[in-house]
């Protein structure tokens, strides 16, 4: 496996991935108000019965993404992508978003994503970033596994991010 600079050409591989996945489990959002605090919690809560989560962006809009010239790298073996990421740079605060981690379905848990976002943070720390930001749905429970053996910390979540109404949740890979 190589992790490259895509081209234009892997861009309709890339947006034709199945970038949904199976859970079993979900992380729960709890918010109380206790006196003057207000506590936020998030707990793992197992599914009645597996469920299928779509992705919550548009990959249609790729080429729009990588017509930015930020970081758009896959990751391939001979000609078949295995896998990309797209970050985008926040120089305001030297910070890079990664906007898509999608590994191909029969790649998955082979490591290519862990490869992909350390290929994606060497591009980082050359570009003077202090971190790169992940993000993922509580119902992304692979994704929420992934980030955490990543070694990322949690740093936050928006309940108004995706038309879905699901709750992002945003993690830190410090470089």
């Amino acid at each position: 496996m190589i992790i490259r600079r895509a081209f234009p050409e892997d861009l309709e591989v890339c947006a034709e991935a199945d970038a949904s996945v199976e859970t079993d489990h979900v992380w729960q959002l709890e918010e109380r108000s206790v006196g003057n605090e207000l506590q936020i919690t998030f707990r793992t809560a197992r599914l009645p019965r597996p469920m299928r989560v779509p992705y919550p962006h548009d990959l249609s809009r790729l080429t729009e993404e990588y017509d930015r010239d930020e970081c758009f790298l896959v990751a391939s073996q001979g000609s078949e992508i295995l896998g990309f990421i797209d970050v985008r740079l926040e120089p305001w605060d030297r910070i890079g978003w990664v906007h898509h981690l999608v590994v191909m379905r029969r790649y998955r848990r082979r490591g290519v994503g862990t490869r992909l976002v350390q290929a994606a943070a060497e591009w980082a720390r050359r570009a003077n970033l202090r971190q790169l930001m992940l993000e993922s749905s509580t119902k992304n429970y692979p994704g929420l596994c992934f980030c955490q053996r990543l070694g990322c910390a949690f740093c936050g979540y928006n309940d108004r991010l995706y038309s879905s109404q699901d709750i992002a949740v945003f993690f830190a890979y410090p470089l």
